[in-house]
């Protein structure tokens, strides 16, 4: 399974070496599975869906609405330095020892594991290969998700094998990679 964590929150299932598509061509539409009953509002108009929780979009959002209650934090300085406020700002204010960028990053990193863990939960797929801007943020990103994922995960309880988690080799290339390959078939 790809997830690419971008402006939304994208995906492709590969199951026996075949997309999975669904009925009508549109499935792993995995951005809107809904992980937050009555949550923040999607750009689809439902409310609670992962991408609300886990695009760099919404880490964008959180972190100035921590900056806004936070007007001590590291946060401020880092998003002057970068010229605005981006996926990297709070994870650079939690390298940095900033308390506010520290617990944007731990909120993030708990929405994402958790759509996840229901991605593991429901495929058992053999990897999860992360895309996209957020997940340019490497260990300080994998590390925390890995644990987490399989403290999780159902088949962790049984001794099952887990899901490895990992970043994707093609970076920004991935999307125009992927939907050429696409067109082969």
């Amino acid at each position: 399974i790809v997830v690419t964590l971008g402006t939304g929150v994208g995906g492709g299932v590969v199951l026996g070496g075949k997309l999975l598509t669904g009925y009508t061509g549109a499935a792993s539409e995995i951005g809107h599975m809904v992980i937050a009953e009555n949550g923040e509002e999607c750009t689809c108009g439902s409310r609670g869906c992962f991408e609300a929780y886990s695009s760099a979009t919404a880490l964008i959002r959180d972190t100035k609405r921590t900056m806004a209650a936070h007007p001590e934090s590291l946060l401020h300085a880092i998003a002057a330095e970068q010229g605005g406020v981006d996926g990297r700002t709070a994870f650079l204010a939690k390298e940095r020892g900033d308390e506010a960028g520290a617990q944007v990053v731990e909120d993030y990193i708990e929405h994402l594991a958790c759509g996840l863990t229901n991605l593991v939960n429901i495929f058992f797929p053999e990897v999860l290969a992360l895309s996209g801007g957020v997940a340019n943020q490497g260990d300080a990103l994998l590390l925390p998700l890995r644990e987490r994922v399989r403290e999780r995960s159902f088949g962790s309880r049984y001794a099952v094998s887990h899901t490895r988690i990992e970043l994707c080799t093609l970076g920004y290339r991935a999307g125009v990679i992927g939907a050429a390959m696409l067109a082969r078939e």
